[in-house]
């Protein structure tokens, strides 16, 4: 059965932009297919990891939630490990996943330094990423 959209957890691509609504319509036609993030980017949003079976609320710019997607897949991995195959469920190509995520993360880069305590921390090839793979399993008429 369904979980009732009001209790899911979030899912949200970086803050209320053009960028979160092409995000969120990429989700919504089925062009989207997953995310990825850092692994310490859990641990300063204090959120768990993703859990293939677990649901989650797409959240639009307005803070609206849009639809339920079914996590399919998670997967561990370093920034430099990171497939076409991964890459293609969010990017048309690995060039353009790597561009997109890094120009991202070197923003949190700030709140993570202070997070970790380390003021001389960098974002490189190396950083653990999370990924998941999902599909749109419930699209609410609004």
């Amino acid at each position: 059965m369904l979980a009732d959209i009001d209790t899911l957890p979030p899912l949200v691509f970086g803050d209320p932009s053009e960028f979160r609504e092409l995000q969120v319509a990429l989700v919504m036609s089925g062009d989207k297919t997953g995310s990825s993030h850092l692994r310490v980017a859990y641990e300063l949003a204090g959120e768990p990891l993703p859990v293939v079976g677990t649901e989650y609320a797409v959240v639009d710019s307005a803070n609206t939630r849009v639809a339920v997607v079914e996590v399919l897949e998670v997967s561990e991995h370093t920034v430099a490990e990171t497939t076409l195959e991964l890459a293609e469920h969010e990017s048309p190509t690995l060039e353009t996943w790597h561009a997109m995520h890094r120009a991202y993360w070197e923003t949190l880069v700030p709140a993570i330094r202070k997070h970790l305590g380390e003021p001389d921390w960098q974002l490189t090839d190396a950083e653990p990423v999370i990924s998941k793979v999902f599909r749109v399993v419930h699209a609410p008429v609004i």
